[in-house]
């Protein structure tokens, strides 16, 4: 396949070799649904934080024409034929857009002031001035906005009047660019991640920050993801810390799993383990941009900026399959909640893919390529429950 080639739903780049390709197929399949220049965006546009995908079903971009400056929302799923005239809004001194990832609202900022509009209405539905202007923001559900700014995060909720702030934002992150939070189920545990140049190498930070103690830590980690799983040696699920992380130009960087508490009563003693990522071959510069858990497999997708993929066991944190996925920068990622054991994914060129991971293939490759005994009979068994 020739160098920039988009892979079919039958093909994908694999490091294992043309050879064990063709007799055990890889796992993973590569669609790609849709090209943004087909929807009228330049490519000067396609970029972070220009375009946003918060999830399946609606991205946003911002943009210009040769005659306003605009925001324009997109379904990935629907070609532009079917989408003759996506919804677009002509707006000025706009520096960040947000489409909400269940209802049909959109967030948008500039400086201190962030504006939500209902974009069926198209009227003004709440509003709210910083302190500071915002740096990161990010919908955490269907009516709460996380708001980051230099000094602190705060929550707010659209129905409400006032934010509530969170918590402080650790010195160490200060001067670095914010480019991801989440808290998980409970939310009781938060994790703020930013990315930073040492000596002309990015390195990333992430705080975590426990509410039940409002204690603060900060890890080595340049995205990570903030799960609810029932490990299997456990009755009750708990929360767990995955970390990526690629030090330099290190050739091997490292997955962390790291289950929080509090102890659940009944469960074991609280799991910490760590793997290895293969980083041979990889482009300069490459890392993790980011992780994504698929619960229904155990398995935890860990993607690079130079679009690799690692296929990684969510309770050894051990790697069972690397594939790059295509020849181009890929900068933002969304698990499909249409489909068990999909993400979608938006590249630089313009190509929003869908990736996903076939339960039955998978089940085959770990049958003829098997990381531990106790691995593969784990996943195996989670396979069978799925299939």
């Amino acid at each position: 396949m020739p160098k920039g080639a988009i892979p079919s739903r039958e093909q994908v780049y694999s490091e294992r070799g043309p050879q064990a390709m063709t007799e055990f197929a890889s796992p993973v399949r590569v669609e790609v649904l849709t090209q943004l220049q087909a929807h009228g965006i330049a490519p000067e546009y396609i970029t972070y934080p220009r375009v946003t995908l918060t999830s399946a079903s609606r991205l946003c971009v911002r943009h210009s024409d040769s005659s306003r400056h605009c925001l324009t929302l997109l379904d990935p799923h629907t070609s532009p034929k079917e989408d003759k005239a996506p919804p677009s809004w002509t707006l000025h001194q706009v520096q960040g857009a947000l489409a909400n990832p269940t209802c049909p609202l959109l967030a948008v900022r500039a400086r201190q002031l962030a504006q939500v509009y209902d974009v069926d209405q198209r009227s003004l539905k709440s509003q709210w001035e910083f302190s500071h202007p915002i740096e990161h923001w990010v919908w955490l559900d269907a009516g709460t906005l996380a708001v980051v700014t230099e000094e602190e995060v705060l929550h707010w909720t659209i129905q409400r009047t006032k934010p509530r702030r969170q918590f402080s934002r650790h010195e160490r992150l200060w001067g670095m660019e914010v480019v991801g939070y989440q808290q998980d189920a409970s939310c009781m545990w938060m994790a703020l991640s930013a990315l930073g140049l040492e000596q002309g190498q990015v390195v990333g930070l992430t705080q975590l920050y426990w509410r039940g103690g409002k204690l603060s830590q900060v890890i080595e980690a340049q995205a990570v993801a903030l799960p609810q799983h029932r490990f299997s040696r456990n009755p009750q699920p708990s929360a767990a810390l995955l970390a990526a992380v690629r030090k330099g130009k290190e050739r091997i960087g490292q997955f962390h799993v790291v289950e929080l508490g509090p102890h659940q009563p009944g469960n074991a003693a609280l799991l910490s383990t760590r793997g290895n990522l293969p980083f041979k071959g990889a482009r300069p510069g490459d890392f993790p941009s980011a992780v994504q858990f698929l619960p229904h497999l155990g398995v935890v997708a860990i993607l690079t900026k130079h679009a690799l993929l690692f296929l990684a066991d969510v309770e050894t944190a051990q790697v069972i399959h690397r594939v790059h996925l295509v020849w181009d920068i890929l900068f933002a990622t969304v698990l499909d909640d249409d489909k068990h054991h999909s993400l979608l994914g938006v590249c630089r060129s313009g190509k929003v893919l869908s990736i996903s991971v076939c339960p039955y293939t998978l089940c085959q490759y770990l049958a003829h390529h098997p990381a531990s005994l106790y691995l593969s009979q784990r996943v195996l068994q989670l396979v069978g429950q799925v299939s």
